[in-house]
């Protein structure tokens, strides 16, 4: 098999592992495990990482940010379970007291200095290339998250991607802009230069990623920055249209004139009540996004 073919299937493997599924609930940790493993080999790391010393805290953090609001969040899940998607490879596992799939109490990962990363095949793609790191980070973001978070999470482990226009629907952006008369339905944000608008975007209430169609009631029109906001669970709506704002949210007066004012106000909800937000996906952003 010809390099860029293994790369190729490689890249499948990465971006598509297995994922626990209950309903439509999201479950990011294999996909935040694999972004932070890919963003230290880039970095000249070796193949394996120590779970306690490496793994835990990092995952922890990127889970509790990136990841849905739960009572728990568990790194061991995706550490563990990755061996079974076939480029994975667990070192010192042998000590602990589950063979399985399912994962040992974590205490044991610690106390066996139990590691892990990529096989020693798939570790010498990444190391005779460091450069193919970044396409297969932008497979694993384009697939399990929108655009806004996609850049972000980029920026911060220090990818270099290009965002494939695949992604973009130029309709479902046309369409939910025109529905909301090209403004901000939080904020009322309409700026043009000459017809054109700036920074007005179309955000998909329910991720495309999870089955959110390109439908005008799956759609809000917002600006850069209530966009962002809403793709990272710092803003949400109830069920009767009206914002909600994480209590995580902080800063200066800006942030009080741009988030908290608007706290409790309905939306400005097209003129169609046909192209009203749907609640069902308004639902799951609430319960799989918004980090109240």
């Amino acid at each position: 098999m010809a390099t860029s073919d293994t790369l190729d299937a490689f890249g499948k493997k990465l971006s598509e592992p297995k994922i626990w599924r209950k309903g439509d609930q999201r479950a990011p940790h294999k996909p935040l495990l694999l972004l932070y493993v890919l963003s230290n080999y880039k970095r000249g790391h070796g193949r394996l990482f120590d779970y306690g010393t490496e793994i835990h805290e990092p995952l922890l953090s990127l889970l509790e940010r990136y990841g849905p609001t739960r009572r728990q969040h568990e790194p061991t899940m995706p550490f563990w379970r990755l061996r079974g998607d076939g480029f994975w490879e667990l070192e010192n596992a042998e000590r602990c007291s589950t063979t399985g799939s399912k994962e040992p109490p974590r205490r044991e990962l610690f106390d066996h200095k139990v590691a892990g990363g990529f096989d020693v095949n798939h570790f010498a793609l990444i190391d005779e290339n460091r450069a193919v790191v970044d396409v297969l980070a932008t497979q694993i973001l384009e697939k399990h998250f929108p655009v806004g978070i996609q850049q972000t999470l980029a920026d911060e482990l220090g990818f270099d991607i290009v965002l494939s226009l695949k992604q973009r629907d130029p309709a479902f952006r046309l369409n939910v802009l025109r529905a909301y008369n090209y403004r901000c339905a939080i904020c009322g944000f309409d700026m043009r230069h000459d017809n054109a608008p700036i920074a007005l975007e179309a955000a998909h209430i329910r991720w495309k990623q999870f089955n959110g169609p390109c439908e005008v009631p799956n759609g809000l029109a917002l600006c850069a920055i209530h966009h962002n906001a809403f793709d990272r669970g710092a803003i949400g709506l109830d069920s009767d249209m009206r914002v909600v704002v994480s209590e995580g949210v902080n800063g200066n007066g800006m942030v009080q004139k741009l988030f908290w004012d608007f706290a409790g106000e309905e939306i400005e909800l097209p003129k169609a009540s046909e192209n009203y937000p749907r609640e069902a996906f308004v639902e799951w952003h609430r319960r799989e996004v918004f980090r109240g």
